[in-house]
């Protein structure tokens, strides 16, 4: 996870660029949607339990790619230049 570590940095030292934000969402919908397609892709039966857990995972992975799918649509519909207004 350097790249998390790398970023919270930045961001302590400076303000992120539209950019590096939709590059770091960009890459959690990639590691969700991943993790989601392996998860629908294993056809072992654990158990009803585990079975419950699976289907858990797979609403919550489906959550988080919609929230950063519609951040992704919310910041790339900002204009740089109203980005640059509010941190002047």
């Amino acid at each position: 996870m350097d790249w998390v570590e790398r970023i919270l940095q930045k961001s302590c030292d400076r303000t992120l660029t539209k950019r590096e934000v939709l590059h770091s969402l960009f890459h959690m919908i990639e590691v969700n949607e991943n993790t989601l397609n392996h998860i629908q892709k294993e056809t072992r039966d654990f158990g009803p339990e585990l079975e419950e857990l699976k289907q858990t995972e797979i609403r919550d992975l489906d959550f988080h790619l919609k929230y950063y799918r519609s951040l992704v649509n919310y910041i790339n519909s900002i204009p740089e230049n109203k980005i640059i207004e509010k941190q002047s």
